[in-house]
Protein backbone atom coordinates (compact mmCIF):
# COMPACT_ATOMS: atom_id res chain seq x y z
CA UNK A 1 0.00 0.00 0.00
CA UNK A 2 1.53 3.65 -1.03
CA UNK A 3 1.66 5.43 1.96
CA UNK A 4 1.40 8.75 0.75
CA UNK A 5 3.85 11.53 2.24
CA UNK A 6 3.06 13.32 5.61
CA UNK A 7 -0.22 11.14 5.38
CA UNK A 8 -0.50 10.21 9.25
CA UNK A 9 -0.15 13.74 10.20
CA UNK A 10 -2.57 14.81 7.36
CA UNK A 11 -5.30 12.19 8.87
CA UNK A 12 -4.82 13.96 12.68
CA UNK A 13 -5.21 17.53 11.90
CA UNK A 14 -8.11 16.79 9.95
CA UNK A 15 -9.88 14.44 12.34
CA UNK A 16 -9.78 17.04 15.29
CA UNK A 17 -11.81 19.21 12.15
CA UNK A 18 -13.67 16.87 11.43
CA UNK A 19 -14.44 15.13 15.44
CA UNK A 20 -15.00 18.99 16.02
CA UNK A 21 -17.91 19.54 13.50
CA UNK A 22 -19.78 16.17 13.76
CA UNK A 23 -19.15 15.76 17.00
CA UNK A 24 -16.61 12.68 17.78
CA UNK A 25 -19.68 9.98 18.25
CA UNK A 26 -20.78 11.20 15.15
CA UNK A 27 -18.24 11.48 13.02
CA UNK A 28 -17.18 8.06 10.53
CA UNK A 29 -14.38 7.18 9.39
CA UNK A 30 -15.18 7.31 5.64
CA UNK A 31 -16.07 11.43 6.56
CA UNK A 32 -12.44 11.49 7.36
CA UNK A 33 -11.18 10.16 4.66
CA UNK A 34 -12.99 12.25 2.17
CA UNK A 35 -12.00 15.13 4.37
CA UNK A 36 -8.41 14.63 4.51
CA UNK A 37 -8.05 13.04 0.60
CA UNK A 38 -6.77 9.52 1.50
CA UNK A 39 -8.43 6.16 0.87
CA UNK A 40 -9.87 4.75 4.29
CA UNK A 41 -8.04 1.75 4.18
CA UNK A 42 -4.89 4.28 4.66
CA UNK A 43 -6.45 5.43 7.55
CA UNK A 44 -6.65 1.87 9.40
CA UNK A 45 -3.00 1.26 7.87
CA UNK A 46 -2.28 3.90 10.37
CA UNK A 47 -5.03 3.70 13.28
CA UNK A 48 -6.35 0.84 14.54
CA UNK A 49 -9.95 2.76 15.24
CA UNK A 50 -11.64 6.03 15.80
CA UNK A 51 -10.55 5.17 19.57
CA UNK A 52 -7.34 5.21 18.74
CA UNK A 53 -7.14 8.25 16.38
CA UNK A 54 -8.32 10.45 19.69
CA UNK A 55 -5.99 8.55 22.24
CA UNK A 56 -3.06 9.79 19.87
CA UNK A 57 -4.18 12.81 19.80
CA UNK A 58 -5.09 13.15 23.08
CA UNK A 59 -1.41 11.51 24.18
CA UNK A 60 0.40 14.05 21.61
CA UNK A 61 -1.64 17.04 23.73
CA UNK A 62 -0.51 16.12 26.97
CA UNK A 63 3.09 15.65 25.82
CA UNK A 64 2.90 19.38 24.69
CA UNK A 65 1.05 20.12 27.66
CA UNK A 66 3.63 18.60 30.07
CA UNK A 67 6.74 20.73 27.83
CA UNK A 68 4.62 23.94 28.85
CA UNK A 69 4.51 23.58 32.09
CA UNK A 70 7.99 25.02 33.97
CA UNK A 71 7.74 25.50 37.05
CA UNK A 72 11.03 26.59 39.67
CA UNK A 73 11.51 24.30 42.49
CA UNK A 74 11.12 27.18 45.20
CA UNK A 75 7.95 27.91 43.76
CA UNK A 76 5.23 29.15 46.30
CA UNK A 77 1.70 29.62 46.46
CA UNK A 78 2.52 33.55 46.77
CA UNK A 79 4.63 33.70 43.75
CA UNK A 80 2.53 31.43 41.78
CA UNK A 81 -0.23 34.24 42.29
CA UNK A 82 2.26 36.82 41.22
CA UNK A 83 3.13 35.10 37.67
CA UNK A 84 -0.50 34.39 36.30
CA UNK A 85 -0.32 37.39 34.40
CA UNK A 86 3.35 36.50 32.93
CA UNK A 87 2.09 32.85 32.15
CA UNK A 88 -1.18 33.92 30.73
CA UNK A 89 0.13 34.64 27.12
CA UNK A 90 2.00 31.05 27.13
CA UNK A 91 -1.16 29.55 28.00
CA UNK A 92 -3.23 31.36 25.97
CA UNK A 93 -1.83 30.52 22.83
CA UNK A 94 -1.75 26.98 23.77
CA UNK A 95 -5.30 26.71 24.55
CA UNK A 96 -5.93 28.68 21.18
CA UNK A 97 -3.55 26.26 19.00
CA UNK A 98 -5.66 23.15 20.26
CA UNK A 99 -8.77 24.86 20.37
CA UNK A 100 -10.56 22.32 18.78
CA UNK A 101 -8.88 19.51 20.52
CA UNK A 102 -9.71 20.64 23.75
CA UNK A 103 -13.63 21.58 22.62
CA UNK A 104 -13.72 17.84 21.87
CA UNK A 105 -12.74 16.37 25.14
CA UNK A 106 -14.72 18.96 27.09
CA UNK A 107 -17.87 17.09 25.37
CA UNK A 108 -16.56 13.95 25.83
CA UNK A 109 -15.21 14.43 29.51
CA UNK A 110 -19.41 15.79 30.11
CA UNK A 111 -20.77 12.58 29.39
CA UNK A 112 -22.29 10.19 32.45
CA UNK A 113 -21.30 7.22 31.52
CA UNK A 114 -17.27 8.28 31.06
CA UNK A 115 -16.15 7.19 34.22
CA UNK A 116 -12.52 8.77 33.77
CA UNK A 117 -12.53 11.74 31.59
CA UNK A 118 -9.59 12.70 29.49
CA UNK A 119 -9.72 15.89 31.45
CA UNK A 120 -8.94 13.93 34.52
CA UNK A 121 -6.14 13.10 33.16
CA UNK A 122 -4.80 16.74 32.07
CA UNK A 123 -5.78 17.62 35.56
CA UNK A 124 -3.32 14.69 37.13
CA UNK A 125 -0.65 15.60 34.23
CA UNK A 126 -0.18 19.62 35.87
CA UNK A 127 -0.39 17.99 39.93
CA UNK A 128 2.37 15.59 38.97
CA UNK A 129 4.53 18.20 36.95
CA UNK A 130 4.01 19.93 40.33
CA UNK A 131 5.16 17.39 42.66
CA UNK A 132 8.28 16.87 40.53
CA UNK A 133 9.31 20.33 39.97
CA UNK A 134 7.54 23.11 42.17
CA UNK A 135 8.52 24.22 45.83
CA UNK A 136 4.70 24.17 46.81
CA UNK A 137 5.03 20.24 47.09
CA UNK A 138 7.31 20.60 49.76
CA UNK A 139 5.66 22.54 52.27
CA UNK A 140 4.31 20.90 55.25
CA UNK A 141 0.62 21.55 54.42
CA UNK A 142 1.24 20.38 51.00
CA UNK A 143 -2.51 18.73 50.15
CA UNK A 144 -2.50 16.84 46.95
CA UNK A 145 -6.47 16.56 46.93
CA UNK A 146 -6.82 20.35 47.64
CA UNK A 147 -4.43 20.52 44.62
CA UNK A 148 -6.04 18.45 42.37
CA UNK A 149 -9.95 20.61 42.93
CA UNK A 150 -8.43 23.70 42.96
CA UNK A 151 -6.22 23.22 39.56
CA UNK A 152 -9.47 21.29 38.14
CA UNK A 153 -12.08 23.62 39.05
CA UNK A 154 -10.50 27.09 39.24
CA UNK A 155 -8.06 27.02 36.78
CA UNK A 156 -8.55 24.06 34.38
CA UNK A 157 -12.43 24.06 34.04
CA UNK A 158 -12.75 27.92 33.26
CA UNK A 159 -10.17 28.52 30.90
CA UNK A 160 -11.60 25.56 28.74
CA UNK A 161 -14.77 27.15 29.08
CA UNK A 162 -13.65 30.32 28.12
CA UNK A 163 -11.45 29.70 24.90
CA UNK A 164 -14.75 27.26 24.22
CA UNK A 165 -17.04 29.82 24.59
CA UNK A 166 -15.89 32.94 23.88
CA UNK A 167 -16.25 33.93 20.38
CA UNK A 168 -20.40 32.98 20.89
CA UNK A 169 -20.86 34.38 24.10
CA UNK A 170 -19.23 37.50 22.46
CA UNK A 171 -21.46 37.23 19.83
CA UNK A 172 -24.44 36.72 22.45
CA UNK A 173 -23.80 39.23 24.54
CA UNK A 174 -22.40 41.82 21.89
CA UNK A 175 -19.14 42.23 24.30
CA UNK A 176 -15.81 42.23 22.01
CA UNK A 177 -13.47 40.18 21.99
CA UNK A 178 -10.29 42.11 23.47
CA UNK A 179 -13.05 43.52 26.36
CA UNK A 180 -13.91 39.79 26.93
CA UNK A 181 -10.77 38.62 27.22
CA UNK A 182 -9.38 41.28 29.44
CA UNK A 183 -12.83 40.55 32.11
CA UNK A 184 -11.91 36.88 31.86
CA UNK A 185 -8.38 37.35 32.91
CA UNK A 186 -9.67 39.89 35.32
CA UNK A 187 -12.03 37.35 37.06
CA UNK A 188 -9.41 34.03 36.88
CA UNK A 189 -6.76 36.32 38.87
CA UNK A 190 -9.69 37.21 41.53
CA UNK A 191 -10.64 33.69 41.96
CA UNK A 192 -7.84 31.50 40.88
CA UNK A 193 -5.42 33.70 42.08
CA UNK A 194 -7.16 34.44 45.16
CA UNK A 195 -7.16 30.75 46.30
CA UNK A 196 -3.01 30.97 45.67
CA UNK A 197 -2.72 34.45 47.67
CA UNK A 198 -4.78 33.00 50.77
CA UNK A 199 -1.63 29.81 51.27
CA UNK A 200 1.76 30.07 52.26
Amino acid sequence: MKNTPNARERILSTAIIVFAEKGYEGARMDQLAKAASVPKSLIYYHFKSKEDILATLVNQLIADFKKLIVLSDQETHQQKAAGLSAKRQKYQSFMNKNADLLRIIFIESLKKTNKNPILYEVCRVLIEEEKKQSGISKTNDYDKSERLVAEFFTNLIPNLAYHCFKESFGNSFKINAEKLEKLFYQVFIETHGAYHKNHQ
